[in-house]
C-alpha cells in the first residue's frame, strides 16, 4: 500500500499535465517547498491499494503521483486520491470521470425539491459551477470535473451538451426542450433520469464519500429554485471575476 505523506491545507492542485501549480492560499515556507519539489521531483502515475468512505478495500490505478528520483521515495497526496476513486467508480460503469458531478446533482433530493430532474438547464449549468467551486473551497481539486469557460451567459461547462447527448444515447437521461415563451429562444432543455440511469445514479450515490454528497445536496437546494436573473446576481456577487463577461440571462 502506498501511503500518502501530503501537507495540510491541500497546497497543491493540478494544473497540467505535465505540473503542479501552487495555490493561492499556500504560505511563502509552503511555495519554497512546492517550487523545490517541481525541481527534484518527477510526475508519475501509480497503483494505490486504500480504503473507500466505508472502509472496505478499493485498488486504484493510474493515480498521479511524485517520485524522487535520488530516494525512489513516493508521494501522493489525498485529491489524487479521491479522484481516483471516483474515476474507478465512473470506468466500473462505463462513464466518464466528470459524468459522476452531472449524475449526482441530477439524482440530489434535498429538502422538498425533486431529485432525478432539472426542468431547466442553465440551473445545472450553474449547479455544477457551484458545485465545483463548493468542493475546491472545503476539499482541494478532490472532484472529477468539467472544465468552465467565462461566456456571455455565465461559467459555463465546456462538455455538458456534449454530455447530456453521450448520456442520452446511453440510455441514462431523457432530454426535452419545452416551449415557454413565443421568442426563437423561450425554451429550455429538461433533462431528467431514466430508470437505468436512476440505479447508476443512486449506485454512485451509496458509493461516493459523504463530504460531496453534502456539497451536491446544498448547491443544488441553493440553485434549484432561482431564476436566471437571481443566478447571475449571485454569481456576480460571489465570484465577481465573472462579471464583466457574465451579461446575458442563461435561460436554457
Amino acid at each position: 500500500m502506498v501511503r500518502s505523506t501530503a501537507p495540510s491545507g491541500n497546497t497543491w492542485r493540478k494544473d497540467s499535465p505535465h505540473k503542479f501549480a501552487i495555490s493561492d492560499k499556500a504560505s511563502e515556507d509552503q511555495k519554497t517547498q512546492v517550487k523545490k519539489m517541481q525541481n527534484e521531483w518527477i510526475r508519475i502515475e501509480t497503483e494505490v491499494d486504500t480504503y473507500d468512505w466505508r472502509g472496505n478495500p478499493i485498488h486504484l490505478k493510474d493515480v498521479p503521483a511524485l517520485r524522487n528520483p535520488k530516494t525512489g521515495k513516493i508521494r501522493i497526496y489525498p485529491y489524487e486520491v479521491a479522484k481516483a476513486e471516483l474515476a474507478t467508480y465512473a470506468k466500473g460503469d462505463g462513464l466518464e470521470p466528470r459524468d459522476v458531478a452531472t449524475l449526482l446533482m441530477l439524482h440530489a433530493k434535498p429538502g422538498v425539491f425533486p431529485g432525478g430532474i432539472q426542468p431547466l438547464r442553465y440551473r445545472l449549468n450553474k449547479s455544477l459551477f457551484y458545485q465545483w467551486k463548493e468542493t475546491e473551497a472545503n476539499l482541494g481539486d478532490a472532484l472529477p470535473r468539467d472544465d468552465f469557460v467565462a461566456a456571455e451567459r455565465g461559467p459555463m461547462p465546456v462538455h455538458l451538451n456534449g454530455d447530456l447527448e453521450r448520456l442520452e444515447k446511453l440510455g441514462l437521461v431523457d432530454l426535452k426542450w419545452v416551449k415557454w415563451g413565443k421568442g426563437e429562444r423561450d425554451k429550455s432543455l429538461t433533462i431528467m433520469l431514466t430508470d437505468k440511469g436512476t440505479e447508476i445514479a443512486k449506485s454512485l450515490w451509496n458509493k461516493v464519500p459523504q463530504p460531496f454528497l453534502k456539497v451536491t445536496l446544498k448547491v443544488k437546494e441553493r440553485i434549484f429554485p432561482l431564476d436566471a436573473k437571481t443566478i447571475r446576481e449571485r454569481v456576480h456577487r460571489e465570484y465577481p471575476e465573472y462579471e464583466s463577461t457574465y451579461t446575458e440571462l442563461d435561460t436554457d
